[in-house]
Parts: C-alpha cells; sequence; structure tokens
C-alpha cells in the first residue's frame, strides 16, 4: 500500500502456517517411521525364508543320521554291511576316534598331575558320555577305574596289542551294531607313566556321539555361511547338542519360548538381546521323529546385518521428509502470498470507492461552495478595489496603513479563492493533458522556483537528477503542482532549517523520484492519517496538498510511498512509468 502501517487483515495468519506446517511434519515423520518398521519387518521376513531354507536342510541331514542309528541298532551280529545309509555314520567315526582318544590322553596328564579319585571318576563319567574309565599296569592288570572293570575276556582282547607293545593306541569302536549289550572301547599307552588307560561306551552312548560329531558336522558346514551369527541344536531336554559355539556344546539353554517351541510344527521368531546386548533375529522350529519330539534347530541373525539397510532408508527418509516439507512450505507461501496479494488488492480497491464516494460526496459540497461564496468573493474582492483605488486617505501616515490593510483582505480573498479551487479540483476526475516531455528539466525547474523560498528559510536544496532520465508522458503541470506540493511540505516541516534532497534515476521500465527532508519526522500514529482529507498538523494548513499529490501520482500510472522515523525525517518516494 502507499502508506505505512496501512495493516492488511489476513484470513491465512502465520500462525496457521506454522500449525500446517507441523501437521505436514508429524504426518511425514509418522509415514517415515512407518516405512522403515516395513522395510525392518521385510528384511526380517527375507531371513526367516533364508533360514528355514537352512533349517530344512539341517532337518534332512539329521534324519538321515537318525535313520542311520536306528538301522544299525536293529541290526543283529559284529558284522555290518556296508551300504549307502551307514556310510553316512562310517566317516563319522575317525571324528569320534579322535575325540574319545583325545580323552584319553586328559586323563592321562589329570593323572600324572595329582592321583585321580573315585569321586574325579564318577565326575568324568557325568561330563563325557563314557560308561566306564580304567588305569592298568604295563601287562594290563587293572590298577583302579570306574565303576568297574569290563569281563575279562573283552579286556585281553583290547588291550593285547599295547601288552605286547605292537600299537600305542587301540581303537574298538566299528563294526558293532549300536544295541546296549556291545561295548566300545579305546585304550592307549600311557605318556606320563608306564600303563594304559582304557576307556568303554556301551551302544547308546555310541550312539550319542555319532549322532552329536553328525550333527556338529551339518552345523559347521551351514553355521559359517555369512550373516549367520550361530546355529545350534538342542534336543528335547534343551541340551545343546551343537552349535557353531563349541564351547557351548553339552550346555542346556531354555526359556519358556523354547519350551513352547517344542510343542509346535511350524517354525517361529523372535528378536532377542544377547548377554553383551547384541539383538538377534531368531528363527527357530522343531524337529521329530515320527510324533516325538527329538528338539530344536535355532539360527540366529545379528541385526546389526540390516543396520547398513536402514541406515540408508532412513537417510532417504529423512531427506524426503525435508524435500517434501520444503515443497510443502514452498506451496503454502505462494497460497499465502498470492492470498495477501489479492487481499491487497481488495483493499486498494476498497479505498479507492470510498475515495470515489468522498469525492462524489466532496464534489456536491464544493459545487454548493462554489456557487454560494466564488459569487460574494468575487463582489468583494472589487470592491475592495474600488475602495484602494477610490477611497485613499489624504494624509500620507493613514494612506500606508489603508494599503497594508487592504493587501491583507486581498490576500485572505485569494487565498479563499485557492481554497475553493482545490476543492472543485477533488470533486472533479483528472484529465490529463499527457504528452512526452523532459522529467529532468521538470525537476530542474522546480529547484529554481523553490530556491529563494527555502533560502529564505535556511534551507539548502541538493538535487541529484541523473542525466539519463528518459522522456515519459505526463502532465507537466498537474504533475509539477503534486510535486509542489511535496516539496513546499517537506520545506514547511523544517522551521530551524535543513536540507532538502531531490534525487531522479531510471530503473529498468519506470523513473525513481526521491524527496527527503531532515525535519522531525512523523510520529508513528500520525503515518496512518496523512493521506486522509483535510487532515493537517499546519496552523494554516487545510490538509489537501498530499491527497491531491497522491491522486496526480495516481492519475499517471504510478506509486507514492511515504516512510518517516521520529528525529531523522522523512523521504516520498515517486514512481512513474516509462510508459
Amino acid at each position: 500500500m502507499f502508506k505505512k502501517g496501512n495493516k492488511i487483515k489476513r484470513t491465512f495468519s502465520p500462525i496457521y502456517l506454522a500449525i500446517f506446517s507441523a501437521v505436514i511434519l508429524i504426518i511425514l515423520i509418522i509415514n517415515g517411521l512407518l516405512e522403515i518398521k516395513r522395510t525392518r519387518n521385510g528384511f526380517y521376513r527375507l531371513l526367516e525364508r533364508e533360514a528355514m531354507v537352512l533349517i530344512q536342510s539341517l532337518e534332512k541331514d539329521i534324519q538321515e543320521v537318525i535313520s542311520s542309528l536306528q538301522w544299525m541298532e536293529s541290526l543283529p551280529g559284529r558284522d555290518l554291511p556296508r551300504s549307502p545309509i551307514s556310510g553316512i555314520l562310517f566317516g563319522l567315526e575317525e571324528s569320534v576316534a579322535e575325540y574319545l582318544v583325545g580323552i584319553a590322553y586328559q586323563l592321562d596328564r589329570l593323572d600324572r598331575e595329582r592321583p585321580l579319585t573315585p569321586s574325579d571318576f564318577q565326575s568324568l563319567i557325568d561330563q563325557y558320555p563314557i560308561a566306564s574309565i580304567e588305569i592298568d599296569d604295563p601287562k594290563g592288570n587293572p590298577i583302579t577305574g570306574w565303576p568297574s572293570p569290563i569281563p575279562s575276556s573283552d579286556r585281553k582282547r583290547v588291550l593285547k596289542d599295547l601288552v605286547e607293545g605292537r600299537r600305542l593306541v587301540v581303537i574298538d569302536l566299528f563294526g558293532k551294531p549300536l544295541a546296549e549289550e556291545y561295548r566300545f572301547s579305546v585304550a592307549v599307552w600311557r605318556k606320563a607313566a608306564p600303563g594304559i588307560i582304557a576307556l568303554h561306551l556301551n551302544g547308546e552312548q555310541m550312539k550319542g556321539l555319532l549322532r552329536q560329531f553328525a550333527v556338529q558336522r551339518a552345523v559347521s558346514d551351514i553355521g559359517h555361511r555369512e550373516g549367520i551369527l550361530y546355529l545350534a541344536v538342542q534336543d528335547a531336554n534343551l541340551n545343546i547338542l551343537s552349535h557353531t559355539d563349541p564351547a557351548l556344546i553339552g550346555k542346556k539353554q531354555e526359556d519358556a519360548f523354547l519350551r513352547d517351541s517344542l510343542l509346535r510344527t511350524q517354525s517361529l521368531s523372535r528378536l532377542l538381546q544377547t548377554q553383551k546386548g547384541e539383538e538377534v533375529f531368531e528363527v527357530l522350529k522343531s524337529i521329530s521323529v515320527g510324533d516325538r519330539p527329538m528338539g530344536l534347530i535355532r539360527v540366529g541373525y545379528s541385526s546389526k546385518e540390516i543396520d547398513p539397510l536402514l541406515g540408508q532408508i532412513k537417510e532417504n527418509v529423512v531427506l524426503s521428509i525435508f524435500f517434501f516439507l520444503l515443497l510443502g512450505l514452498l506451496a503454502i507461501t505462494l497460497i499465502w502470498v498470492n492470498q495477501n496479494r489479492h487481499l491487497r488488492r481488495m483493499k486498494e480497491m476498497e479505498d479507492r470507492v470510498h475515495l470515489a464516494e468522498r469525492l462524489s460526496s466532496l464534489g456536491h459540497l464544493a459545487a454548493g461552495v462554489a456557487h454560494e461564496i466564488r459569487n460574494p468573493l468575487n463582489a468583494i474582492a472589487m470592491g475592495l478595489q474600488r475602495l484602494k483605488r477610490e477611497f485613499l486617505p489624504r494624509e500620507e501616515s493613514k494612506r500606508e496603513e489603508y494599503l497594508s490593510f487592504a493587501e491583507l483582505m486581498s490576500k485572505e480573498i485569494r487565498r479563499l479563492d485557492g481554497i475553493i479551487q482545490q476543492f472543485l479540483s477533488l470533486s472533479r476526475p483528472f484529465e490529463l493533458n499527457v504528452k512526452p516531455s523532459s522529467l529532468q528539466d521538470l525537476l530542474r525547474n522546480l529547484v529554481t522556483l523553490l530556491h529563494e523560498e527555502a533560502s529564505s528559510q535556511g534551507i539548502e536544496i541538493q538535487s541529484e537528477i541523473s542525466p539519463r532520465l528518459p522522456l515519459i508522458k505526463m502532465d507537466d503541470e498537474k504533475l509539477t503542482q503534486a510535486l509542489i506540493n511535496i516539496m513546499k511540505n517537506g520545506i514547511q516541516a523544517m522551521e530551524r532549517g535543513g536540507v532538502l534532497r531531490l534525487q531522479a534515476h531510471p530503473f529498468k521500465d519506470r523513473v525513481e523520484i526521491s524527496i527527503s527532508d531532515s525535519g522531525p519526522g512523523i510520529p508513528e500514529d500520525q503515518m496512518e492519517k496523512i493521506f486522509n482529507y483535510y487532515y493537517t498538523t499546519k496552523e494554516d494548513g487545510v490538509g489537501l496538498g498530499l491527497p491531491i499529490a497522491h491522486r496526480i501520482i495516481e492519475a499517471h500510472g504510478g506509486q507514492l510511498k511515504i516512510e518517516s522515523q521520529v528525529g531523522a525525517g522523512t523521504r516520498v518516494m515517486i514512481t512513474l512509468p516509462i510508459e
């Protein structure tokens, strides 16, 4: 608008903009969180499918081992036929033999450190799948053992090669059915002292070792795949039969979820925290032989596997939220700016309508005033001229006073006539006589015209008029009247002298004129009234000069704005179009 402080009522305030932006931000954040959750769940579903493939493969291997063990257990006699099924187990016998030989040498080392007692033997039998342990002298005679030595016929057969010095290790594990009545033995020549250490197993213990090593081999082959944190197989009592961490084999891991999983046939999954605080996604499934639950297979994946993917998705979500929010704010801001532009235009139209209404009323008033006052004023003026001419006092002393008084009356009559002229000019629409003219010459003439009046009040007029000012279409007389009103307002505002600065320069498709003074400035509460008709702060002012100047500038298609600061002066900015 044209005046400072003319506030426009906005139906879409910044508060609504902030609330709407916050709602959009919340919606985008919720959508982003849901997208991250969907991606996370989708990734877990992929891991669950992969785990099920591994579990099915491992379950198949375990069932083949169990079938082989059951087949071998059902065979009578000592000589087992070779078959594809039994071949699965014969490949594990060497691993079982190495395991038992290692236990025998461990016992030799412990007995060397201190003689083993019956309680030590019992602890070892509880720890390892062994039926009995015995320590013999170099001739094969029992020295100690637990719980009791095996029959002498079997002992002599097992220990014969050791006693005769032909071998250092004897392994009697292979080629027997896995039945309870059969005995499986491993014997080694001692390293710490002369003698023999022998370990004996029954068929059930041998079957358990074969099953454990078969499962552990399958777990080792599968569990070292990339991305798998652990792979474990537990029996029906939730004892760990096999694990990618060998230190956990033989231990028991149980909770309510695992116990419940034994009774279910479908696969299950869960998120759990390890003792180290690491989040693990675990997939597990029960395995059974016939209708009898045999145990569980558990596959654990570290959540760190999906952290890079989730991190990338979070970055994408944050960027999407930022860009969508930015676009939303820009769209809302454009709507807000466009609405305010329309509101401003509506306000200008309302002001013009009100102005037209006031001018219409003023026109009727001015016509009446002109009709009722102008004729009497003319008569008074003519009578005053006759008085000055025909009734001069003869005395010289009174003549001067008489003429002074008559001149004062003439001046007041002219002032009244000028007020009536201003009334009439406001009541009539402007009829501009526009033609291409030099604004540069017009402004320089104004400086020359007002120079004397300004100097008499101690005011310096400074002008900065660009020589590049183009010709513009204007009504010289009307535009001169508007600029004189504005410049006189500045001169009258500086009662104690000062500087009146006139600047003019071209800018794009318009000419900008600035008229500033160093007067006291206009208070904030008066800024909204300066364009009101008849509003004035001067004792002899009428309050029509600035509104008339405003109308003239608008009639030329230009704009007039005023900036003022108390104590720093006032600046009037005029913009006129070149075309």
